[in-house]
């Protein structure tokens, strides 16, 4: 299939990368990438909402490219994906720090973006391969400091980017050879193998070593559009097309729902904020990959849902941490140091977000989370209680943090609230949670 309002977003990220990439000024280049981000955001949400916006492609809707039938925008599952990653790419470049994300920073981001929506316009292996492989080489680059590196958090000295590549040239290399034998036959094989790729981007334990370093060292910008790419979910709805075997598919559903209830009582013990968002995103991802590795037709939609949360909620989360952080330096949990009167804006909507993340009521998290749980009751007894204990404990984690950092203190070091730009951002994320919860559009 190729979708093409996707397609054009892809374009759009990727011109639009060149000409930030040029810019000396990172004040405008953020503001150019903005203005990007919305046009995109736009563009998506009038073609997943309005379908009579689908007639413009009507003398190539249907027709065969390479193989492939041309549509005007995706539809099923997958209606909302290119949204919600658009929407999250705007929440990272409306949010990011000055200081940590120049222009050539912010030009990465974009294409990871246009990455992210390549693999929502052309659904087909190979070229899901050549992207996967692309966005890997993207992140590592930058953190090997070519090309303006990113940021003042990556860099050669601390080895991270060897980390990087030691746990994704494998993945990729996986993701590549199974996708291979799964075509020409061999399915069981390349099933297992696409599994296992997958598992290693998603930072399943004990494939995560890798994770935490990277979230704490790589500027939060690049971490959320690499974190929040479709390539994993739209990788394993495919494999639903065929079902895997029903013991691999109960297995990976055990390991990662175990992976979700591991993180996240990791992430409620951390003493550093950073650590703690990092567990929490893998907690998430542990959900996700849970949901859809089950094949419950309930917990499918649920994992769907529940990536679209983290996409805008876990985004949304990490990013007014990255404001805090940018205002206040090193962000600690060890004692509360926060002063909410001061930063009332930015720590309501690091609350909101927070809560979705974790399924509060009235958020689309819950909604996502009660159809996960519902759908996994039948996979077993263990993946039902793991997945009720993650979500329970990343909802204490999320006030942990917020108390933390928002609340204790009577002194102000002097960080100022949001400012209209991360306000922009964070009301169009915040509410297509809280709307999403109320009017779900479940797939």
């Amino acid at each position: 299939m190729i979708a093409l309002v996707p397609l054009l977003v892809a374009a759009l990220f990727l011109v639009s990368s060149v000409v930030v990439a040029r810019m000396a000024d990172p004040r405008g280049a953020r503001r150019t990438a903005v203005y990007c981000a919305t046009a995109a955001t736009a563009a998506t949400a009038l073609s997943a909402a309005l379908p009579t916006v689908n007639r413009f492609a009507s003398f190539v809707e249907g027709r065969q490219v390479a193989g492939l039938t041309v549509v005007a925008a995706p539809d099923g599952a997958v209606r909302l994906v290119g949204l919600v990653t658009c929407a999250a790419g705007l929440l990272v470049v409306a949010m990011s720090p000055l200081a940590s994300h120049p222009p050539a920073t912010t030009a990465r981001i974009l294409q990871l973006l246009a990455v992210s929506s390549g693999f929502v316009a052309v659904r087909h292996e190979a070229v899901s391969v050549v992207l996967w492989a692309l966005s890997v080489w993207l992140v590592w680059a930058g953190l090997r400091g070519r090309d303006g590196g990113l940021g003042d958090h990556g860099g050669r000295g601390d080895g991270l980017d060897r980390l990087f590549a030691v746990y994704q040239v494998p993945g990729v290399l996986l993701f590549g050879v199974g996708t291979a034998l799964t075509a020409t036959g061999w399915r069981a094989t390349g099933t297992v193998l696409v599994v296992l790729g997958i598992m290693i981007r998603f930072a399943v334990i004990p494939l995560h070593s890798w994770y935490p370093r990277f979230v704490e060292q790589a500027p939060l910008g690049v971490v959320v559009a690499f974190g929040t790419a479709p390539v994993g979910v739209l990788a394993q709805l495919d494999l639903l097309t065929a079902p895997p075997p029903a013991s691999l598919a109960h297995q990976v559903a055990l390991v990662c729902g175990l992976t979700a209830l591991v993180a996240s009582v990791f992430g409620v013990a951390q003493r550093d904020a950073r650590r703690a968002l990092a567990f929490l995103m893998m907690s998430q991802t542990g959900l996700v990959a849970c949901g859809l590795g089950s094949g419950s037709p309930a917990a499918v939609s649920g994992a769907v849902l529940t990536w679209q949360v983290s996409a805008l909620g876990v985004s949304g989360f990490a990013m007014a941490m990255a404001a805090l952080e940018a205002r206040r330096g090193a962000l600690s949990l060890v004692t509360p140091g926060g002063n909410f009167a001061r930063t009332p804006r930015l720590a309501v909507a690091f609350l909101l977000c927070g809560l979705a993340t974790a399924g509060f009521p009235l958020s689309l998290g819950f909604t996502g989370g009660h159809l996960l749980i519902h759908g996994s009751v039948a996979e077993s007894p263990l993946v039902w209680l793991a997945l009720i204990g993650a979500v329970g404990v990343n909802g204490m984690t999320v006030m942990r943090c917020f108390f933390a950092l928002f609340a204790g203190s009577r002194t102000h070091s002097g960080e100022r609230d949001l400012v209209p730009l991360e306000t922009y951002a964070l009301t169009i994320a915040i509410g297509a949670l809280l709307i999403g919860g109320v009017f779900p559009v479940v797939p």
